[in-house]
């Protein structure tokens, strides 16, 4: 990888030569200012003479482009788009290429140890109290590179301290829940102490993030190529999970100097309707006992749905555990209207994949579609976390792939894509199949209520007799 220092502002600007295109990266993830860029060598242009460039929002704390990988390669390589990927999050994340296939699989770490004694240096040293102390030599290193800013600002101490003792409380609760599923526990443990940084962060500050990242590194591109800041630009914001709930809030959060970067289109898939889904609620309820930044200002799209008024597709899978699709289109008790409903634009649609028992291995429409690599972590946790993948599947090639690349070609609005997609071994449907009725929680509710009256019949019958005998002996 080739490093160049712009010398006006002292960004360090990392370029490598791939087959057909470049990918330019800086900032670190630790810093919250990482931004990976994919430009291809002979850029593809319309009839107008713009180029497309494509805005990838991840999900919550898949921060590293790897694990989108395939993705991100076909549509700078094949499609040669421009494409941006930002981590709008603070994570711990490696920064080189290479060192992203080495996964966290072996790593043991005393958790509950580290987040007690960042409690109590929080508590003990006050105002003097530095974050970089808690940090390995490597990222103290990384932090300071310098690199494309963002727009992140520096968490007070007590922002900290409530997240901090938020960690320890659901540290332990996971490691007491999850006894018997310990790969699990450790590596869900693992996954949440990777974001650990971006929880002391509002979410709307991680939107803001994301879009001067995006927007910063495209002026850096430009700088490195006279004639590209010439050309027009058509932007494109696709996004994944929380990375969905952000596309969908672009518009509501670009400032009239951003308008450049205003999308034409937003497409994404399974995206979170709030900033509160999409991870696991146990840690969503503990971080909002403890007043976290993450849970005091969640971004909603009951809020920002009011701004979107360009074409928006959602493909969304009908067996997602993590963001349920009825959370889109069903009414909940305290809203008005579904979600769905608060997106202003009047071309806007809904997809929905199916499940395939009958292929082998059999075909599951779950949360990480979008997903194309989740080795980092290991199988035990994303069998409970939105799906193991180990490559591209067919919800790849033949539902979000294309999905995308239509809209970005102009051969389909983004509500229009329901009889385009190439499908051959999935469905996809236009409206959510009612799911079968699960009488298996009402029979255990109606055991569990059968047990205590029998437990109170029992104790009242033997607990009476008992006492009458004991009464005759006297």
């Amino acid at each position: 990888m080739v490093d160049s220092t712009s010398p006006d502002r002292g960004i360090k600007w990392e370029c490598i030569q791939k087959e057909g295109y470049k990918i330019y990266q800086s900032g670190r993830h630790i810093k919250g200012n990482f931004i990976r860029v994919f430009a291809p060598d002979s850029p593809y242009e319309d009839e107008q003479g713009k180029v497309k460039v494509v805005v990838y929002l991840h999900g919550f704390a898949l921060c590293m482009p790897r694990f989108y990988q395939q993705h991100l390669e076909r549509l700078v390589k094949k499609r040669r788009y421009y494409v941006l990927f930002p981590d709008f999050q603070k994570s711990k994340y490696p920064n080189k290429i290479e060192d992203e296939t080495k996964g966290k699989g072996t790593e043991e770490k005393n958790y509950f140890g580290f987040y007690s004694s960042l409690v109590r240096d929080l508590i003990v040293k006050g105002d003097s109290f530095a974050i970089d102390d808690f940090f390995s030599e490597e990222q103290k290193e990384s932090e300071s590179v310098p690199g494309i800013e963002g727009k992140l600002s520096q968490p007070s101490r007590f922002a900290y301290l409530r997240v901090a003792l938020a960690l320890l409380l659901l540290i332990a609760i996971i490691k007491l829940i999850y006894w018997f599923k310990g790969t699990y526990g450790k590596h869900l443990i693992n996954l949440i102490d990777t974001v650990f940084l971006s929880l002391v962060q509002k979410p709307r500050k991680w939107m803001e993030n994301a879009i001067a990242l995006t927007e910063q590194a495209w002026g850096k591109l430009c700088e490195e190529n006279h004639e590209l800041e010439q050309k027009e630009i058509d932007v494109y914001v696709f996004g994944h999970s929380l990375g969905g709930l952000l596309a969908l809030s672009w518009p509501a959060y670009i400032t009239p100097a951003q308008q450049k970067f205003s999308a034409k289109q937003i497409i994404t898939a399974d995206p979170a309707p709030s900033t509160e889904m999409g991870i696991p609620p146990i840690a969503v309820w503990i971080l909002k006992l403890f007043q976290s930044p993450f849970t005091a200002a969640p971004i909603k799209i009951s809020d920002s749905g009011s701004k979107l008024n360009v074409p928006v597709g959602i493909m969304h899978g009908a067996a997602d555990k993590i963001v349920k699709p009825q959370s889109w289109v069903k009414r909940s008790f305290w809203q008005r209207k579904p979600n769905f409903d608060y997106i202003a634009s009047q071309h806007k649609k809904i997809y929905f994949s199916l499940s395939n028992e009958e292929t082998q291995p059999p075909l599951v429409a779950f949360h990480n579609q979008a997903v194309t690599e989740t080795k980092y972590f290991s199988d035990a946790l994303f069998e409970n976390f939105g799906g193991v993948k180990h490559g591209a599947n067919a919800y790849n090639y033949q539902y979000i792939w294309p999905g995308l690349h239509l809209v970005v070609q102009e051969e389909a609005r983004a509500d229009e894509l329901l009889d385009q997609f190439p499908l051959e071994t999935i469905q996809v449907t236009g409206t959510l199949p009612d799911k079968p009725p699960n009488f298996k929680p009402i029979a255990i509710a109606i055991l569990v209520v059968l047990a205590l009256f029998g437990f109170g019949y029992c104790f009242l019958h033997y607990g009476t007799v008992g006492l009458q005998a004991t009464k005759i002996g006297l």
